[in-house]
């Protein structure tokens, strides 16, 4: 048996010399039983076509399709695939960010010595475009801290996350319906149908954050819908209403179009 299939999408804006420092930090591993399986989400450049097939990896599965769905419906393809497949744990990734070579080998020694927890982050180290370190963002580390802090912000990153199959035999998959925010949602799911999450204290993935990174979080539409989607976390949580004063106070911040704002905002509101 393979234990870890990872999940990521690659679309048309994602840059060479990015997913190559990621696919890198994948195959680089300590822990060894992992497959990569990467949708095309719509057409990607020819260098990176290129470059992912001329790879002529074992242990990498590329599905590629025309049309641009977005993230979740990539998501939920790779899941439909490997699910049906012997893989213990399924572990997600994004093709611009970089894997600690102890990333996996961490995660499973955790799940395997706590198996009630079906989902398992990590702290992640930001770094700018060059790949200079920013800072280090931290999360907490059991249940019921994760969802409290839910109320507030999200209890993990997405791109940190290790799941048992059991996830999604409670929590269904990614909910394609919202507006870049599909990993808030399917937390949520998560916490409503019984799954019980954890992360580890320690650094696993370099995220990248740059302008592009910002302007995806900001102007009205993506700050209204964050805002809704808050809301109904505090309510069906039965979080503090307390929580819902600081998500008003995010989206005043968010909803203007300035990524020098959001940026501030992003350390020290989200």
């Amino acid at each position: 048996m393979k234990k870890i299939a990872v999940i990521m999408s690659v679309y048309n804006n994602d840059k060479l010399s990015y997913l190559q420092r990621c696919i890198e930090s994948l195959l680089s591993q300590t822990y060894s039983g992992a497959d990569i399986w990467i949708q095309f989400d719509g057409t990607v450049s020819d260098r990176i076509d290129s470059y992912l097939c001329g790879l002529n990896s074992e242990y990498i599965f590329i599905r590629k399709r025309i049309e641009n769905k977005g993230l979740a419906y990539s998501l939920n393809e790779l899941l439909n695939e490997v699910l049906q497949r012997d893989y213990r744990y399924i572990a997600r990734m994004d093709a611009d960010d970089i894997c600690f070579p102890e990333r996996f080998k961490r995660q499973v020694e955790y799940m395997e010595n706590h198996p009630p927890v079906d989902i398992c982050g990590g702290y992640i180290e930001e770094m700018d475009e060059d790949g200079n370190p920013i800072g280090i963002v931290d999360y907490p580390l059991e249940h019921l801290q994760m969802k409290a802090f839910f109320g507030r912000r999200n209890p993990l990153a997405h791109v940190t996350v290790l799941f048992r199959k059991s996830y999604f035999e409670k929590a269904g998959f990614y909910p394609e319906n919202t507006n870049k925010d599909e990993d808030t949602m399917f937390w949520l799911n998560g916490f409503l149908t019984g799954c019980v999450f954890a992360n580890i204290g320690e650094v696993l993935v370099k995220v990248r954050v740059n302008n592009d990174f910002y302007c995806r979080r900001n102007g009205f539409s993506k700050s209204w819908s964050d805002l809704k989607n808050r809301c109904t976390i505090i309510r069906r949580l039965n979080l503090s209403v307390v929580n819902y004063v600081f998500a008003f106070g995010r989206f005043l911040f968010f909803i203007l179009p300035m990524p020098w704002l959001t940026k501030l905002a992003y350390r020290y509101l989200r």
